[in-house]
């Protein structure tokens, strides 16, 4: 995977700054706990600007991520918008933009304490596609367990969380393989270690239900809309590891990711091209600025 280029400015304390200067203190909280939370925002090009995919939802993820590990929050979600308004006409991008908007216990007293200070801050990213779709995607079958809700709250965006996936990647890359599937504590399919997962059986979609110890995805909450919209049946419930080797197609979401078809489990194969629902979904899914504009916040520059 090729390194993602920042784009020249940034938000940090409270102001638009240069992107080499958005830096913080060695002794910053969070860089020493993990104690934050983030988000992942896809915008698209279009002949007058960009067009941001579902920003309401995910400031609001943002915000319900903070609540529910009863971070301080004191941010207004109108202003969190307007900041990203005001990146995009600073930056002016021109092509797919991933943002990574975070927020991050940002005082330095050395205490791995929920209470404490906290900064919102924004930067972005040029990111034309995180997988290659033009080969699709290799995973094993990570040896990590995907963390538990009564662990680390699998349905927030925790950064210190990611640790989880991070192991799970690492031990992927070691074998060969592009990324990796976990499991969830009693052995069912939880997720990709950084994206939600789909199998297609018999025409049917499936993908592993909430108490699967699943990010609640946005672009998988899409494609569960879109679906309905197809006609097709779609279920969300526990999957085995047996039902995803005897699947006849497997497919990844998520705000990096998109729609990714995956071409290989271990040593199944499913072959060399997207499967026919795959292949629909992602047409349907990249044809969404056209026909479904409602989606998307547009930041003219």
């Amino acid at each position: 995977m090729k390194p993602f280029q920042p784009y020249p400015y940034a938000y940090i304390r409270g102001s638009i700054t240069p992107i080499d200067e958005a830096k913080v203190s060695i002794m910053t909280n969070a860089l020493q706990y993990g104690i934050a939370v983030y988000g992942g925002v896809k915008g698209f090009p279009t002949d007058k600007g960009l067009q941001i995919f579902k920003l309401d939802e995910h400031v609001d993820r943002l915000k319900r991520s903070c609540e529910f590990l009863k971070f301080r929050y004191d941010f207004d979600e109108q202003a969190i918008k307007q900041i990203f308004v005001q990146l995009v006409r600073c930056n002016k991008p021109t092509g797919v933009t991933y943002f990574r908007p975070f927020i991050y216990r940002s005082d330095t007293k050395i205490s791995p304490d929920i209470a404490g200070e906290y900064d919102f801050a924004l930067y972005m990213l040029d990111m034309p596609a995180y997988f290659d779709n033009t080969k699709g995607t290799s995973v094993c079958i990570s040896s990590w367990v995907r963390n538990h809700q009564k662990m680390i709250p699998p349905h927030t965006k925790a950064s210190g969380g990611y640790i989880n996936s991070a192991l799970a990647i690492d031990e992927a890359h070691q074998r060969g393989y592009d990324s990796a599937v976990m499991l969830d504590i009693d052995g069912n399919i939880s997720e990709g270690a950084v994206m939600n997962l789909f199998i297609v059986k018999d025409s049917k979609l499936i993908t592993p239900s909430d108490d699967s110890d699943i990010l609640l995805g946005i672009t998988r909450a899409t494609v569960l809309d879109l679906a309905k919209e197809l006609g097709l049946s779609a279920e969300q419930r526990k999957v085995s590891k047996e039902e995803l080797f005897t699947a006849d197609e497997v497919f990844f979401t998520g705000t990096a990711a998109n729609v990714s078809w995956c071409r290989q489990v271990e040593d199944k194969t499913f072959g060399d091209r997207p499967g026919i629902i795959t292949q629909r979904i992602m047409d349907v899914f990249e044809a969404l600025p056209q026909t479904h504009p409602e989606y998307y916040t547009e930041i003219r520059h």
